[in-house]
């Protein structure tokens, strides 16, 4: 069993909610890029030698066969390619389900962007 480093309750407490969205430090927006989302919010990632890249959320309401107090989540992440002087951008979007916690996607979106060998969105000036 993977519980053996985290107890349950930890995870429990980091589970996808919009309190844990807040307490990991996600900002609130009201642009979202759906029309059927109650609003948005973004964490900007970074380090000392710059901003990597933002996740961004987006917030919905419960589905009719959920509890009337709950919400669901988009999460998504788009990175800039670093091939020749191109530079595409590459959507991806985290699927997740109800023991996802917010410490998964930011682990699964730096591993990726570390893989797929990104650059910083913006480097810091004395970086």
């Amino acid at each position: 069993m993977r519980e053996t480093i985290r107890t349950v309750q930890e995870r429990v407490s980091d589970m996808l909610t919009l309190e844990a969205l807040e307490a990991a430090g996600y900002k609130s927006y009201p642009n979202t890029l759906s029309r059927f989302a109650l609003y948005g919010m973004e964490k900007r990632i970074e380090d000392q030698f710059g901003t990597k890249y933002f996740i961004h959320v987006e917030v919905f309401g419960p589905f009719p066969h959920q509890d009337p107090e709950s919400n669901n989540f988009d999460v998504a992440v788009q990175f800039i390619d670093n091939y020749d002087d191109v530079r595409p951008t590459v959507n991806m979007n985290y699927l997740d389900d109800e023991d996802t916690t917010i410490e998964d996607i930011e682990e699964f979106f730096e591993r990726a962007w570390g893989f797929l060998n990104c650059p910083y969105y913006e480097r810091n000036e004395d970086a």
